[in-house]
C-alpha cells in the first residue's frame, strides 16, 4: 500500500509496523504512526520538540497506558482509524501538496481525526493540540502561496506578514467583534469604517489580520487573507480605454475563485470615481454586482465627510455595506492604549518613559493639538519627543571628536619619532574608548517634561517653556513706551492677561480715535511673537458678509473659496484683531458670541476651528453712558452701547483716556526732530479732541522726512 507514497512517508508506514511488532501489540495504530514519526528526522521533530513530546517520552507514556502483550502478532493489521488518517492525509496532500503526502501532512490527519491513542497520550502530555494544528497549519501555508501568481498579490499588499503576536490592538475589542460579525453575514458582510484621521480604522484591520494570522477568529474565518488594494495601484499604467476594467475584473475573478481572501480598500471614497473616465466605467459600477451576491468581502475606510460626500451619494453602493462608526477614544481608553504601546517605543528607542510621562504626552496633546484625532496624536508626540531625545544624544556626545583629536597627535607623534608621547597618547585612546563604550551601554535615556513641552512648542509655534512674569513684564515695559497717558488700562490689562488659558481670553478696547487701541494689539502681537490677524468690522456690515469669515454654504458662490477664519486653522495661536465691533451686523456679532462663549465655531465645510488659545481683542469708538476712563465696572458702562449677552462673554473691557494736550505735547517733543517750530500751533491742527494722536503722528512723519531730506 505504499506505492501512493515518497520514500520518506513509506518508511515511518513501515517503522510504523516495526513498533508495532516490537511492542508485542495486535494492530498497527495511530500511537505506533507516531512513535515512528517522532522517530525519523523530518520537519515536524522541532515542532513537537517545544511541546517537549520526543521518542522516549511518548513511548514511556504509551507504555504506561497501554503496555506490552507476552507474544508477537506476526500479520500487520491497521486499525480503522489509522486508516482514516492515511485517508485524510492523501485527501489535504491531493489538494494542497500536488498530492505529495508528506510527515506533516500525517500529523495533520491525526489532529484532524481527534480520536486515537496518540491523541490521548498527547492530551496526557498537556500538549495543546489547537495550538499543535495551527502551528502545522501554518507550516504549510508558504509552500501553497508560493505556488500562486495572483494578479491581487502583485497590486495590493498582503497584511499582517510581519505582526507579531503581542502586538495587539486594545480597546477596540467592540468593533473588532462587530466587525468579525459582518464579515461572517450570508448578505452584506463588507464592514465600512467611519471615522476621523487618526483614530484607528487601519490599526483596526491589522489587528484582525494579526488575530487571522495567529487563529484568534472563528473557524471561518481563519485561514483567510487580507490584502490592502489601493485604488492608485490598481489605476497605474492603465494608459487605454479598458486596460483598468481589465485589470479589476482579473482581480475580482482572482478573489472570487480562492474564497479566502478579503480585500480592504483604505479611502474608499476613491473608488467612487476611480477608472471613471469619458467612455470607462467607475471601480464601483464594477464591483456592485459581486457585492450584491456576497462573493465578494471588501473592508472600507474612509472619512464621514467623505462617505457623506460621495459613498451616501451612491445609494445602490452604500447599501452593501455596513457602517461601524470608530470613534475618538476616551481618556480612560487612551490610558489603556499608552499602557500597551509605550513599551514598544521603549524597546525601539532604548528610552525610558515613566507613568508621569504618559500622562503628560496625553495632556499636551489634548490641550496643544486639537486639530488631530486620538490615538494618532498622541503616539505621534511620543514617537517625535523620542526621536529628538536621540538626536540630542548623538550631538551631546562630544566625545567621538576628542578621540579623533588623540588619534591625530598620535600620528604626529609616531612621525616625528616621539614614541613615548606617542605611546601615552595610545594609552589616552583607549581609556577614552572604553569609557565610550561604557557610557553608551550603561546610560539609558529619560524623556523629561522639558522635551515634551520642547516638541509641543516645535509642533505648534506656541512656546510654553518661557517665564511668563518675564513675557508679562517685557509686555508692560514695551506697551509703556509706546502708549502714553495710559499707564492704568496698560496695568490691567497686563494683570488679566494669562499666557497659559485653555479657553482663548477677550478683551474689549474702548475709547476715542487715536488713542493707541490697535497700537495696543499690534505690541501685544509682537511680544508674544504670534500671527496678527486683523478683521476690519466695517467690511462687515451687511448679513451676507458672514460668508467671507466662516465660507460660503454649499449651493453659493464662493463655496469653497477662502475666507478669513481659515487663517486660524493655519495659525491656532494668533492675536485676532475685529477693529470698530460696533460697525458689524447683528448677524455677524452673533457669530462673535459663540467664538466668546465656546472657544469653537464650524466653518460652512463642516470643519470645526478652534480659538481655545488665541487672544481676542475687539476696539469700539462707542462711549457709554459715564465719561470715559477706566473702572473695575467698566461693563456696565456700556450697557447701552453693546448687549449684556455680548459685555457678559467679554473678560475684560478696557477703556482709553482721551489724548490731554499734556500727553499730545510729551509725544511731540518725545519724536519731532525739528523743535524750531510752533508746538501749539501743531497740536492745534491736529484737532487731538477729535482724532488723539493720528493726525499729530502724520504731521511729525512729514515733517521728520523735510529734516532727513535737508541733512542729506
Amino acid at each position: 500500500m505504499f506505492h501512493n507514497y515518497g520514500f520518506e512517508v513509506a518508511t515511518i508506514l513501515k517503522n510504523a509496523e516495526n513498533i508495532r511488532y516490537d511492542l508485542r501489540h495486535p494492530y498497527v495504530g495511530t500511537e505506533h504512526l507516531l512513535l515512528a514519526i517522532l522517530g525519523s528526522s523530518n520537519e515536524v521533530i522541532s515542532l513537537f520538540l517545544e511541546y517537549g513530546v520526543t521518542y522516549d517520552s511518548f513511548l514511556e507514556q504509551l507504555l504506561k497506558i497501554v503496555g506490552q502483550a507476552s507474544t508477537y502478532q506476526e500479520l500487520n493489521l491497521y486499525t480503522p482509524m489509522l486508516k482514516r488518517v492515511i485517508e485524510i492525509a492523501n485527501m489535504n496532500a491531493l489538494e494542497n501538496n500536488k498530492g505529495v503526502v508528506t510527515p506533516t501532512y500525517l500529523v495533520l490527519a491525526l489532529l484532524e481525526e481527534g480520536e486515537g491513542v496518540a491523541i490521548r497520550i498527547l492530551l496526557s502530555m498537556d500538549v495543546s493540540l489547537d495550538d499543535l494544528y495551527f502551528s502545522l497549519k501554518q507550516s504549510i501555508a508558504p509552500k501553497n502561496k508560493r505556488t500562486k501568481n495572483l494578479e491581487v498579490l502583485k497590486i495590493g499588499v498582503l497584511m499582517g506578514q510581519n505582526i507579531s503576536k503581542e502586538k495587539v490592538i486594545v480597546g477596540r475589542d467592540k468593533e473588532l467583534d462587530y466587525m468579525i460579525e459582518t464579515l461572517l453575514r450570508r448578505q452584506k458582510n463588507n464592514p465600512l469604517l467611519l471615522g476621523k484621521a487618526g483614530v484607528g480604522k487601519t490599526a483596526l484591520v491589522e489587528e484582525l489580520a494579526r488575530r487571522i494570522k495567529y487563529h484568534e477568529v472563528p473557524k471561518e474565518l481563519d485561514g483567510m487573507e487580507i490584502v490592502l488594494l489601493e485604488m492608485g495601484a490598481l489605476v497605474a499604467g492603465t494608459k487605454y480605454r479598458g486596460e483598468f476594467e481589465e485589470r479589476l475584473n482579473k482581480i475580482i475573478k482572482e478573489v472570487v475563485h480562492e474564497k479566502n481572501i478579503i480585500l480592504f480598500i483604505d479611502e474608499i471614497h476613491t473608488m467612487v470615481n476611480a477608472g471613471g473616465a469619458e467612455g470607462a466605467i467607475a471601480a464601483s459600477d464594477i464591483l456592485k454586482p459581486y457585492l450584491a451576491r456576497g462573493e465578494l468581502k471588501i473592508i472600507g475606510a474612509t472619512t464621514l465627510a467623505e462617505y457623506h460626500e460621495f459613498l451616501e451619494r451612491d445609494k445602490a453602493l452604500d447599501r452593501r455595506f455596513e457602517k461601524i462608526i470608530i470613534e475618538e477614544p476616551n481618556e480612560e481608553m487612551m490610558k489603556t492604549i499608552l499602557d500597551a504601546v509605550v513599551p514598544t517605543y521603549e524597546k525601539y528607542y532604548d528610552i525610558t518613559i515613566s507613568e508621569e510621562n504618559k500622562k503628560s504626552f496625553l495632556y499636551y496633546s489634548n490641550a496643544y493639538l486639537f486639530t488631530k484625532s486620538n490615538p494618532d496624536k498622541t503616539l505621534d508626540l511620543i514617537d517625535s519627543v523620542c526621536a529628538r531625545k536621540k538626536v540630542k544624544e548623538h550631538a551631546q556626545n562630544c566625545g567621538e571628536d576628542v578621540l579623533d583629536k588623540i588619534k591625530r597627535k598620535k600620528v604626529k607623534s609616531l612621525k616625528s619619532g616621539d614614541y613615548q608621547m606617542a605611546l601615552k597618547e595610545a594609552m589616552d585612546e583607549e581609556a577614552l574608548r572604553k569609557s565610550l563604550k561604557q557610557n553608551a551601554y550603561s546610560q539609558k535615556l529619560e524623556i523629561t517634561e522639558n522635551d515634551i513641552l520642547e516638541m509641543i512648542e516645535s509642533k505648534t509655534n506656541f512656546w510654553l517653556q518661557k517665564d511668563e512674569n518675564q513675557v508679562l513684564q517685557n509686555l508692560q515695559v514695551s506697551l509703556q513706551s509706546s502708549l502714553l497717558g495710559q499707564d492704568d488700562v496698560i496695568k490691567s490689562l497686563v494683570d488679566s492677561f494669562t499666557l497659559t488659558s485653555q479657553k482663548n481670553m477677550s478683551f474689549l478696547l474702548v475709547g476715542g480715535s487715536g488713542v493707541g487701541k490697535t497700537e495696543t494689539v499690534k505690541i501685544v502681537s509682537d511680544v508674544l511673537k504670534t500671527e496678527l490677524i486683523r478683521i476690519d468690522m466695517s467690511e462687515y456690515n451687511s448679513p451676507e458678509s458672514i460668508h467671507k469669515l466662516i465660507g460660503a454654504p454649499p449651493g453659493y458662490a464662493g463655496y469653497k473659496d477662502t475666507y478669513v477664519f481659515q487663517k486660524v486653522k493655519e495659525h491656532p495661536y494668533a492675536t485676532i484683531l475685529f477693529d470698530e465691533i460696533e460697525k458689524a451686523h447683528p448677524k455677524v456679532l452673533n457669530l462673535l458670541l459663540q467664538i466668546l462663549d465656546e472657544s469653537f465655531i464650524t466653518d460652512s465645510l463642516g470643519d470645526v476651528i478652534h480659538f481655545d488659545h488665541c487672544f481676542i481683542f475687539l476696539t469700539s469708538n462707542a462711549v457709554g453712558r459715564l465719561p470715559i476712563g477706566f473702572s473695575k465696572n467698566a461693563k456696565s458702562t456700556f450697557d447701552g452701547v453693546f448687549s449684556k449677552e455680548f459685555l457678559g462673554r467679554i473678560d475684560t473691557v478696557l477703556a482709553y483716556h482721551p489724548i490731554s494736550y499734556e500727553i499730545a505735547l510729551e509725544y511731540v517733543e518725545k519724536n519731532l526732530r525739528n523743535k524750531n517750530i510752533d508746538i501749539d500751533a501743531l497740536i492745534c491742527d491736529a484737532e487731538i479732541e477729535k482724532f488723539g494722536l493720528r493726525n499729530l503722528k502724520n504731521s511729525i512723519r512729514k515733517m521728520n522726512k523735510k529734516v532727513s531730506l535737508l541733512n542729506n
